[in-house]
């Protein structure tokens, strides 16, 4: 295998594995907060949508170099995601 078929495999796996963690709090309703909270919550929703999108477009044009942005995007995603559930 070429690297960008490695690069472009690890890419996809950290994609599938934030999308599922994107997609499981899309169907969880906003917590018991006030307005703010909620609209708080709402907000941090879409971002992380947005980014998911992001990813996704980056991981399928044809440039390594862009997927290697992809990747170090992804994995700071992931990182944000264990940092948010462990504090």
């Amino acid at each position: 295998m070429s690297a960008l078929n490695i690069l472009t495999n690890i890419n996809w796996l950290l994609i599938s594995l934030y999308g599922a963690y994107v997609i499981y709090h899309l169907l969880q309703a906003n917590g018991p907060t006030d307005a703010a909270g909620q609209g708080l919550e709402s907000a941090v929703k879409g971002v992380f949508f947005v980014a998911l999108l992001v990813l996704i477009g980056l991981n399928l044009l044809p440039y390594i170099w862009i997927k290697s942005i992809g990747l170090l995007l992804g994995i700071l995603l992931l990182w944000m995601v264990y940092y948010i559930y462990t504090h």
